[in-house]
Formats: structure tokens, sequence, C-alpha cells
């Protein structure tokens, strides 16, 4: 079903420019638009500071979980094992997690926490981010859906342990 989901998405690409273009920005820039909001965010709001230090949390802790991930599990990339439209050069590395995918999701979700309604915006640029990973040829489908998962879950549980501390302290 993967490959399947993969080939149908992937065969979309190259079909129409405006659509191509606006999928290749959201793979390589909307994180440059998830920061603006991060720090505008810190700098209007009196929980902006805790939001910062718990989004940098978990981004860190995403990031070393990805890491770890991708040293255990390798899966290549599709562009690597068959024919598919590749709209951006990727490394040769693992697709079995998808960074962009599990970084906005991280993002997006704890923004979510604080403020709903900037947070639903993020949530569906994350979602369009993940599948501009399939669009442009990086990622399979399973590739973004567990690293948005995982991204999610991991700013969960950072907010419950950090909210403990931070009370706390």
């Amino acid at each position: 079903m993967d490959q399947k989901l993969f080939g149908w998405i992937n065969s979309l690409a190259g079909k129409n420019q405006t659509i191509d273009q606006v999928m290749v920005f959201a793979s390589t820039k909307f994180r440059y638009l998830f920061a603006s909001v991060l720090l505008m965010i810190m700098i209007g709001s009196r929980s902006g500071k805790k939001l910062t230090y718990q989004t940098v949390l978990s981004l860190v802790i995403s990031s070393s979980a990805k890491a770890l991930i991708n040293k255990i599990k390798f899966r290549p990339r599709p562009f690597v094992t068959r024919d598919a439209n590749v709209l951006l050069a990727s490394k040769l590395d693992t697709t079995y997690l998808s960074k962009h995918s599990l970084l906005s999701f991280a993002v997006s979700t704890m923004v979510y926490m604080y403020d709903r309604g900037i947070g639903k915006i993020m949530l569906a640029m994350s979602s369009l981010t993940a599948i501009s990973r399939i669009w442009v040829g990086a990622h399979y489908p399973f590739d973004v859906v567990r690293s948005s998962i995982i991204g999610a879950l991991i700013s969960i549980l950072v907010k419950k342990c950090t909210f403990i501390s931070w009370r706390e302290g």
C-alpha cells in the first residue's frame, strides 16, 4: 500500500508547474515560517518563553530520536529503488523518518497546545509539508506518517513533563 500510495501521489508531480512550486516551497521553506511564528509568539505572549523552551526541547529530542532510529532502520529513498518524479535533490540517506515531517509536527503540535487557532494553521502547514515530501519524491507515505506521529507525541510528552517541572520550579 505504501508503494502504491507513493506512486499515486508522486505521479502528480511534474504535471502542474504552480502546484510543483508550492510543494517545493512547502518542502523547503515552511520551516522559516514556523521559526517566524515561534519568534512572534515568544515576543508577544506571556507564555512565549515557556513555549519556546518546550519547543526547543521537543526539537532536540525529536532530532536525537531520528538519528538513533535511522541508525537502526535503513530504508532507501523512493527514487533509488523505483521510478519517481524527483523535484528536489535529496541525500541518499535513509528515508525511514522524514526530518521535515518530524520537526514540523513537533513545532506545530506544541504551538497547538498553546494556541489552537495558530496551531491549526501550523498543523495544516505540517500536513502540506508531509505530503510535499512524497510529491517531490523524497519519502514514502508511511515515512511521513510515522515521522508526524513521533514528532507530535514527543511534543505532547515534553509539554506534559516540563509542565510538571515548570510548576514545581
